[in-house]
C-alpha cells in the first residue's frame, strides 16, 4: 500500500516522522517516503518487524526503476507487539537518516538524493496503524528518553533488594537533560520513582507491570520497561545431593581465580529452567555480591571504573553437553575474600546428579571458596580454562591489564590450550599481545552476531541511550600494537539463521593504531574481519563468505596467509565476496594481499554448503563516494572458485560502481601476478573492472615497507616476522 501526501519545495532539507504500531499478523515493512518522484523511484525510511523475531529492524531503502534496494539496515532488539514506535526519516541534501524513538541508528549519503517529491507512507506484508504524522526542518532535533545500556525489560524476584535503572533522557541537542517521571502500572508488583537521573526500582510480589518513564515537557514522549517479577527467592534448607566432583570450583577450594566460572557437572544434560536465580554471598558477613539468572540480560565487559566499557546481551548461564556454566557478573568477586554459592530449584529441570533429581544447592551443601590472595604483579600473566594460571577468562586479564599497567607498557597474556566462551573488549592499552600455547588448541569463541548486539559497535559511558557494544567477539578502542598471535577466533554465528546477519571476529577500531596477527585463525561468515587503520596479518587463515574482509582502513597487508571462502549456510548457491573495502583516502594502500593463496572449503552448519566454479568474487564495492575501493592482490595463488571477471563491479549481480570507477595503478581494485592453486599463471583477460599491474607499478605493493610507508605521517612501519622482536618503525 502506497500513500502519498504533500510536495515538498525543491531546495527543502525536510524529516517526516510518524507514530507506527504493527499489527499481529505475517512479517510487514512500513516505510515513510520521502522525495517521492513516482512509484518507480522515491526514498523511503521505516521498520521491517516480524512477529516471532526479538528484532526490529529500521532501514533506509530506495526505489530505483521501480528496483528496491536497501541503502542501510539497523537492528534493534525493542518489544513491538501492540506499542507505538517512533520513526523519523531525515533528509539534509544527499545525506539520509533513520531514527527509532528518538534515536539516530544510522546514515547514508546518497549522489543524486536532493531531489524535489511528495513524502508519504508505503507498508506490504502486515497491517501498521499510523499516528501523529509530521514533517518538519531536520536541523529541530527528538528529544530521547531511553534505557541507559539496558534492555527495555528487567526481571527480579519478590522481595529482592532495590535496584537502579539508569536512564537516558536529552533534549534534541544530544546535552542538555530533560526532566521526566516515572509511573508504575501495577504498583503493588513493582514499584519505581525517580532519584537523580535515574528510576529506582522495587520488586514486590510476583506479577507484572510497566514501568512508563515519561518527558516532563512532553508526557506523550515515553518510554516503557517490561518488569516481570517472579516469587522470592527460596534457597533448598538442605542438600540431598552429594556434590563432590561435580561442582567446579570444588566445595572449599582455595587461591581460586575472581574470574573463575562456576560449572555444575549432572548425569545427562539438564534443561534450562526459567525460574529462580543463582547467588552468591560472601562468606564473612552473609552479603549478597551477586544474582545469576537464566536468561538474557545486558551485562557491562571492562574493568571497575574504566571510563567507557562494552555493554552487550549475554546470556550468564548456558548448558554445555551435561554441564551447566554459570557466569559471575564482571569485578563482583574480589581478591582475598571467601564466597558460598546458593541455587534455587527452578535454574536446572530435568535434571539429576549422582541419581539424584536436582532440587537445588543450599548454604549446608557447602559450595563455597576463596579466591587469590592477590592479583598478579608480572608484566606477563597466564590464562587457563582449568589448570594452573593467573586467570580463567581472557576478558580477566585484559581487564588486569588494562587496570592495573601502564598504557604503553608491553604485557603478554599467554592463553593455555583450551576453549574460551565470552566477547573480549580492550580500550586505551598499547603494546597488548595476546599469544596462544598452540594455534589450533586456543579457541576464543562465541555466536555474537547483528541480530543479538546489532551494529559494528563502540564503547560507552554508563548514563549512554541503549546498549551498543556490537556483534564482533573481540572488539579494540583505541589501543596501539596489539598483537594477536598463535589462536584461533571463532564467531560461531551462522547466517542460516536469519535474524544473525553479520558477525565479525575482530573489530578493530582504531584509525591510527596498528593491529598484529600472526599465526592466527580467524573464522566467521560474514564480516569475519573488519579493521581500521593499519593492520598486519601474516600466515594467517581468514574464513568467511560475504565481505568477510572489510573495514574504513589505511591500509592492511595479508602476507603468505590463506584467505578461504566457505560455503554460505543461508543460500548454498552463494560463492560470497572476499573484500568490501571502504579505505578512508584515495592515497591510502587499501587492502592488500602478497603471496597469499585463496581457497575454498565447505561451509559451516548441517549442509556444509561447497562453493561452485567461478562463484566467488575477489571484492566488491559498498557504492559511496566517500570512501575508496583500494584492493590489490600481489602475486596471490587463487582456486577455481574465483570468477574470471574476478571483480563485482557495476552490473554484476547488480553490484554499484567502485570508487574510483577505473582503476590506476595508485588507486581501486589492482592485481598481479595472478596465479592457480599449482602456481600457473592464471589468464586475466576476462577480468573486469579492475586493473592488472605492470611489475614496476606492483612493486609499490610488493613489501610491508612500501604498504606502510605512509604511517605516523610518512614515517613508516616495518613490522617483524619474530615474536619475540619489537613491532616498531
Amino acid at each position: 500500500m502506497r500513500t502519498l501526501f504533500a510536495h515538498v519545495p525543491p531546495a527543502a532539507d525536510y524529516f517526516v516522522e510518524a507514530r507506527i504500531r504493527a499489527l499481529p499478523g505475517p512479517p510487514g515493512q512500513m516505510y515513510l517516503l520521502g522525495r517521492h518522484v513516482d512509484d518507480r523511484n522515491w526514498f523511503g525510511a521505516g521498520l521491517h518487524i516480524a512477529d516471532a523475531s526479538p528484532t526490529v529492524q529500521a532501514d533506509i531503502v530506495r526505489q530505483q526503476d521501480g528496483r528496491p534496494v536497501r541503502i542501510k539496515q539497523v537492528k534493534r532488539s525493542i518489544p513491538s507487539a501492540g506499542r507505538f514506535l517512533t520513526v523519523r526519516f531525515e533528509m539534509a541534501g544527499e545525506t539520509l537518516s533513520v531514527y527509532l524513538n528518538g534515536e539516530k541508528l544510522t546514515t547514508a549519503t546518497v549522489p543524486g538524493s536532493a531531489i524535489p517529491g511528495a513524502v508519504g507512507v508505503y507498508s506490504s506484508g502486515k497491517g501498521f496503524e499510523l499516528a501523529d504524522i509530521r514533517v518538519g526542518d531536520p536541523q529541530h532535533k527528538p528529544m530521547r528518553i531511553a534505557p541507559a545500556v539496558a534492555a527495555a525489560s528487567v526481571k527480579a524476584q519478590a522481595g529482592d533488594p532495590p535496584s537502579t535503572l539508569a536512564i537516558s533522557a536529552f533534549a534534541g541537542d544530544g546535552v542538555t537533560p530533560v526532566r521526566f517521571t516515572v509511573r508504575s502500572s501495577n504498583p503493588a508488583v513493582a514499584g519505581a520513582v525517580v532519584r537523580g537521573g535515574a528510576i529506582v526500582f522495587t520488586p514486590k510480589q510476583a506479577g507484572s507491570a510497566s514501568l512508563i518513564v515519561a518527558s516532563v515537557a512532553d508526557p506523550s514522549l515515553q518510554t516503557i520497561i517490561d518488569a516481570s517479577i517472579a516469587p522470592a527467592f527460596a534457597p533448598p534448607a538442605a542438600s540431598r545431593i552429594d556434590l563432590a566432583g561435580a561442582i567446579s570450583p570444588p566445595a572449599r577450594a582455595d587461591a581460586v581465580q575472581p574470574d573463575t566460572p562456576l560449572r555444575l557437572r549432572f548425569d545427562q544434560p539438564p534443561r534450562l529452567g526459567s525460574t529462580g536465580s543463582v547467588r552468591i554471598y560472601r562468606q564473612a558477613d552473609h552479603k549478597l555480591v551477586d544474582i545469576i539468572r537464566p536468561g538474557d540480560e545486558v551485562a557491562a565487559i571492562g574493568y571497575p571504573g574504566q571510563d567507557q566499557m562494552r555493554y552487550t546481551r549475554r546470556s550468564p548461564i548456558v548448558i554445555e553437553g551435561n554441564s551447566a556454566i554459570i557466569r559471575p557478573h564482571a569485578n563482583r568477586l574480589a581478591y582475598a575474600s571467601a564466597y558460598y554459592v546458593v541455587i534455587e530449584a527452578g535454574v536446572f529441570e530435568h535434571a539429576a546428579i549422582g541419581g539424584k533429581p536436582f532440587a537445588g544447592i543450599g548454604r549446608a551443601a557447602g559450595w563455597s571458596f576463596r579466591t587469590r590472595a592477590a592479583a598478579p604483579a608480572a608484566t606477563t600473566v597466564t590464562v587457563d580454562d582449568d589448570g594452573p594460571a593467573d586467570f580463567r577468562t581472557v576478558q580477566g586479564a585484559l581487564n588486569h591489564a588494562m587496570q592495573y599497567t601502564g598504557r604503553g607498557t608491553p604485557v603478554t597474556i599467554a592463553v593455555a590450550n583450551g576453549r574460551y566462551d565470552e566477547m573480549l573488549f580492550i580500550r586505551g592499552k598499547d603494546n597488548l599481545t595476546i599469544r596462544g600455547e598452540s594455534r589450533d588448541g586456543v579457541v576464543i569463541h562465541n555466536g555474537n552476531n547483528d541480530g543479538y548486539n546489532p551494529g559494528s559497535g563502540a564503547s560507552q559511558a554508563p548514563h549512554s541511550p541503549s546498549f551498543t557494544g556490537g556483534r564482533a567477539l573481540l572488539m579494540a578502542e583505541t589501543s596501539d600494537l596489539l598483537t594477536l598471535d598463535t589462536l584461533t577466533l571463532k564467531n560461531t554465528t551462522l547466517r542460516a539463521d536469519k535474524i544473525a546477519g553479520q558477525a565479525e571476529t575482530v573489530y578493530f577500531n582504531n584509525d591510527s593504531g596498528r593491529l598484529i596477527a600472526r599465526n592466527a585463525s580467524f573464522f566467521s561468515e560474514q564480516d569475519t574481519v573488519q579493521v581500521k587503520g593499519y593492520a598486519w596479518f601474516y600466515r594467517t587463515l581468514i574464513e568467511g563468505n560475504v565481505d568477510f574482509i572489510w573495514g574504513a582502513n589505511r591500509a592492511a597487508l595479508f602476507e603468505e596467509s590463506e584467505l578461504r571462502s566457505v560455503g554460505d549456510s543461508a543460500n548454498p548457491s552463494s560463492g560470497g565476496y572476499v573484500v568490501q573495502a571502504r579505505t578512508v583516502s584515495a592515497a591510502d594502500p587499501g587492502f592488500v594481499f602478497l603471496n597469499s593463496a585463496l581457497t575454498h572449503g565447505p561451509g559451516p552448519g548441517p549442509l556444509a554448503n561447497t562453493i561452485a566454479r567461478g562463484a566467488t568474487y575477489l571484492a566488491r564495492s559498498p557504492g559511496t563516494a566517500a570512501t575508496w575501493d583500494n584492493v590489490a592482490y600481489i602475486n596471490c595463488k587463487m582456486g577455481e572458485h574465483i570468477a574470471p571477471a574476478g571483480w563485482a563491479g557495476q552490473g554484476v549481480q547488480r553490484e554499484p560502481a567502485p570508487n574510483p570507477a577505473s582503476a590506476t595503478a595508485a588507486s581501486g581494485w589492482r592485481e598481479f601476478g595472478s596465479m592457480d592453486l599449482d602456481g600457473k599463471p592464471l589468464d586475466l583477460s576476462q577480468r573486469a573492472g579492475g586493473k592488472v599491474l605492470s611489475a614496476q607499478e606492483a612493486a609499490g605493493l610488493s613489501s610491508r615497507a612500501a604498504v606502510f610507508s605512509g604511517f605516523d605521517g610518512g614515517r613508516g612501519w616495518r613490522p617483524l616476522t619474530a615474536a619475540a622482536e619489537p613491532a616498531t618503525p
